[in-house]
């Protein structure tokens, strides 16, 4: 009975890992001329849509030109990259923001829908992998480097982090399961693009 336990157990977290993993996989380098800056602060603009979908219906968030930060913010410690790169952006309403972030080898991805923050980073632990689904091409000119994101398959971002965020105290049993009750995905569909037009001074 114990022996039949431990295989249960053993497959149970292969294949929670399996899950885990298939987020996210070893990426390609980022080849940005911001790459080796350790701070700075540049602007541009944000073209395309993002098609997402929350369970209950599709939502299309459009990009025209919108105003884009890319901040560069300097490492604590620079064990894996010596900075982080955040690319700040807002749709052509204004009303919704995303957040596109790279640091080592690994990216993520935040969307503020309905006042919450829905998220899918690899930022953390070895900083190595990122998003499966989302590929990443960057072209320079003389003034400007463009940033391409296509979605080539869903990706489910949560806001699970969000959530976690507004705890004050520390996490029990209960409220961790209530947290796990409340956790809400947004799926970015197949065919989301994004061209990120950075001025590189």
């Amino acid at each position: 009975m114990k022996k039949y336990i431990t295989l249960l157990l053993i497959a149970f977290s292969l294949l929670t890992f399996g899950q885990v993993q298939s987020k996210f996989v070893f990426g390609k380098k980022f080849n940005s001329v911001f790459q080796d800056l350790k701070n700075g602060s540049f602007k541009g603009t944000i073209n395309g849509v993002l098609l997402l979908s929350n369970d209950k219906k599709d939502i299309i968030l459009d990009f025209q030109g919108s105003e884009v930060v890319l901040n560069i913010e300097e490492a604590i410690e620079e064990i894996y990259d010596v900075s982080t790169k955040s690319y700040h952006g807002k749709t052509t309403s204004g009303k919704t923001e995303i957040i596109y972030q790279t640091y080592a080898g690994a990216n993520g991805l935040q969307i503020q829908f309905n006042n919450q923050w829905f998220t899918l980073s690899g930022l953390d632990g070895a900083s190595d992998s990122v998003i499966n689904g989302l590929d990443y091409i960057y072209k320079t000119e003389k003034d400007y480097e463009y940033l391409i994101l296509h979605f080539d398959k869903t990706v489910e971002l949560s806001n699970y982090a969000y959530l976690l965020g507004l705890e004050k105290s520390t996490i029990s049993k209960e409220k961790y399961k209530l947290l796990q009750e409340k956790t809400k995905i947004l799926k970015v569909l197949p065919n989301s693009t994004l061209v990120f037009v950075i001025k590189r001074n």
